[in-house]
Parts: structure tokens; C-alpha cells; sequence
């Protein structure tokens, strides 16, 4: 690989040239910044919940036996204004059953804009029948082959959101983001 010299560098640093990185860009080219591309949107409650009401996959964060953070990635659905999720026996419904504090994540985009909903709240597992029925989370499809015979309901506490405008990129070559 051709490597060339790195500007400002410490001597003896590389980096490799446009020609041979399809990535490589050369950050001193400076762009005009659309000053409408820049903005953020905090959604307020009733616009995270929409969002959320049409997303399929979510991310929720737990905090494990070792006292660290563990993501996974689950199906759910929304009702009333909480979220639920089916779970296989295992960690992550053992980690929720001692350490009920939760995050959950959704985003996605639309044609004009990136967005993200984060709910904080407390997860349980849910054992009486007629909350399991009321829920709907009895029809809810995994995408994982596991069976997954747990129902958890996330009540959040704190929802927040951000939609920020998709970035119109410039015509030419050099700015890849």
C-alpha cells in the first residue's frame, strides 16, 4: 500500500492516500456547513411515542451480575404508553428480575431526517395472565428462533428524543461521511 506523509504529524507517521483508500478523505478541505443541517429537534413526549409505536426493534440496555452494562437487541411493541418485550429463560430476564433499572433505544430514519427515542424506567417481568392478554405482547413476533415464553413490561420513568435533519452531501468525491 502506497502510504504518504501525514501532515502536521508526529515524523515518521502514514497514512494511506485517496488512491489507494476508497474511504480515505482529506480533512483539511474545508465545506460549507448548511446551518439547517446542523439542527437538532428534541422531540417532546407525544412525538417519541409515535416514533416508538412504529418501530418493530430496540435495543435494551441491563445491567449484568459483574455491575457493567449489557445491549441487546429485542422485538417489541408499545401499548398505553409502555413497551414490551418477550424473553428466552436466561441473563437478561435474571439481570431485569435483580436490577429492575433499564434503558431502552430505538431510532431510525424517515426521507428527510435521523432520529433516536431513549426510555429510562424499570422492567418487569410480568406473571399474571390477564396483563399478559391486556398487553398484546402475546402476538408479538421474535425474529429469533428462540421460544420465548417471558413477558417483560418497561415503564419509563424519562423519555427523550432527537431528530436531526438528513446531511445533503456534496457532489464530489472527497467528502465521505
Amino acid at each position: 500500500m502506497t502510504e504518504t506523509p501525514r501532515t502536521g504529524s508526529t515524523p515518521g507517521a502514514t497514512r494511506a492516500s485517496s488512491s489507494d483508500n476508497p474511504y480515505w478523505r482529506d480533512t483539511s478541505v474545508v465545506h460549507p456547513v448548511d446551518a439547517k443541517a446542523t439542527e437538532v429537534e428534541h422531540l417532546d413526549e407525544d412525538a417519541c411515542w409515535a416514533l416508538a409505536v412504529a418501530s418493530k426493534i430496540g435495543r435494551i440496555a441491563v445491567v449484568n451480575d459483574d455491575g457493567g452494562p449489557d445491549l441487546l437487541p429485542v422485538n417489541f411493541l408499545v401499548h398505553d404508553r409502555r413497551i414490551y418485550i418477550r424473553s428466552a429463560p436466561g441473563s437478561k430476564l435474571m439481570d431485569i428480575t435483580s436490577r429492575p433499572l433499564v434503558a431502552f433505544e430505538v431510532d431510525g430514519h424517515d426521507a428527510d431526517s435521523w432520529w433516536s427515542v431513549i426510555a429510562h424506567g424499570s422492567a418487569r417481568r410480568l406473571a399474571i395472565d390477564a396483563e399478559i392478554d391486556e398487553s398484546g405482547v402475546l402476538g408479538l413476533d421474535s425474529w429469533s428462533p428462540t421460544v420465548k415464553s417471558n413477558f417483560i413490561r418497561i415503564t419509563p420513568a424519562r423519555l427523550t428524543g432527537r431528530r436531526f435533519p438528513r446531511r445533503i452531501r456534496p457532489a464530489t468525491d472527497e467528502w465521505l461521511s
